[in-house]
């Protein structure tokens, strides 16, 4: 497969900026334990060595055979007894073929055990997005909640002196209610969040405290071109089914070869009234039935693979261009907030309006709702990108 000059730097620089962003963040920390200690991956590694000791086994000798017969002859002539052992074997050319069909096989179980292996790592960092952006809407929240906390001890002071109304203090008393049980919702869904990373991690401790991360991995962004060849060149499932066609095409030629006869080569002692005779024995075994479907079976097992990766390769291409369309617009709609929500400024300026008796309590209530809605709209979007990203940078997960 050819690769464009620039593609070939994009690949460059997506795997190098992937393991060295990856190394600064704590996510990279949390990928590299799980990898470490998760079952399904374990399992797989272990499945992964007996299917390979297994398909290595297909293709020895057949075992040697030893025969022994005692015939029993009237009494005038007398016994005779021979034995006899023999070794079989396939065509020559039939070995060197299966060969590279188990080699092709053995490879094709190395990318479904890397299938699983980007599955378990990809399902953990997903989660770890979950994490950092539970984080930050618990952030925004706490500060809301101090900041209307403040607002309803000066309140109180003002209406123990007869200045406040006690309309003013339920007001706020609601909001603060309303507050503590968003924030109760989000350390809820964040205890549940870090149960399910401490789950793929198979119980064991983290080395780090993972409760309070809060700043998203910097993500590398591609072109779509560059993401489309990254699928083709890395992909654990697409590489499976080429591996698995190589290997089928090999099963193929090993079907032909079954046509040709197998032999049986030995050496043979006979005694018979008391003289011994020996030599070698040849013999040999014609397929005139046992191979019959095998090559057609074959060729069919062929094209039904080579159909099922072009149709797995169209889907993957089409979701990888829905992706980046959606990155893109993720992006552009998660920087237009950020201009305007970024600083807080709008925050400051209410509470100055408020003191000022430019507005009142309830309209800066109103107004604050309405902004603290469109930080939460800022954080939802700016957390569907990073999920976005995570699914177009996943191959980056399998240098861990």
């Amino acid at each position: 497969m050819k690769i464009n000059k620039i593609t070939a730097v994009a690949i460059s620089l997506y795997g190098v900026c992937s393991i060295g962003v990856a190394a600064q963040n704590p996510v990279d920390n949390i990928l590299y334990s799980i990898q470490t200690n998760n079952v399904d991956i374990k399992a797989n590694a272990s499945s992964l060595v007996a299917d390979s000791i297994e398909i290595s086994s297909t293709n020895y000798l057949e075992d040697p055979k030893v025969d022994f017969e005692y015939l029993f002859g009237a009494q005038s002539v007398g016994d005779k007894w021979a034995i006899g052992i023999s070794q079989g074997f396939e065509w020559p050319g039939t070995y060197a073929a299966r060969k590279r069909a188990n080699r092709s096989k053995m490879t094709a179980l190395s990318y479904s055990h890397e299938m699983k292996r980007l599955e378990v790592l990809l399902k953990a960092k997903n989660l770890c997005l979950d994490l950092i952006n539970a984080n930050k809407q618990i952030m925004v929240q706490k500060d809301i909640y101090e900041n209307y906390k403040n607002l309803y001890n000066k309140y109180y002071e003002a209406y123990e002196k007869g200045e406040a109304g006690i309309i003013d203090i339920n007001k706020l008393k609601i909001e603060l209610v309303d507050i503590s049980q968003v924030l109760s919702e989000l350390e809820t869904n964040r205890a549940k969040i870090i149960e399910d990373l401490n789950a793929l991690n198979n119980g064991n401790e983290f080395a780090m405290e993972i409760k309070d991360i809060e700043v998203y991995p910097v993500e590398e962004f591609l072109t779509l071109d560059a993401y489309s060849q990254l699928y083709m060149e890395y992909d654990p499932e697409n590489n499976y089914y080429g591996q698995l066609n190589d290997a089928l095409e090999a099963d193929d030629n090993v079907a032909k070869m079954g046509w040709f006869p197998k032999f049986d080569i030995g050496y043979k002692y006979s005694n018979e009234i008391g003289d011994g005779f020996n030599g070698f024995t040849i013999g040999a075994s014609i397929p005139l039935f046992a191979n019959r479907n095998k090559v057609k079976a074959a060729k069919a097992d062929v094209i039904a693979n080579t159909l099922t990766q072009q149709n797995l390769q169209m889907t993957e291409m089409n979701r990888i261009k829905s992706q980046f369309a959606k990155a893109v617009s993720l992006k552009q709609q998660f920087e237009s907030y950020k201009s305007i929500l970024g600083d807080k400024n709008c925050y400051q300026v209410l509470e100055k309006a408020l003191a000022g008796g430019q507005i009142s309590l309830l309209e800066y209530l109103q107004e604050v709702n309405y902004f603290l809605n469109a930080e939460n709209k800022m954080l939802e979007l700016e957390y569907q990108y990073q999920l976005t990203m995570a699914e177009l940078n996943k191959y980056s997960l399998l240098n861990q």
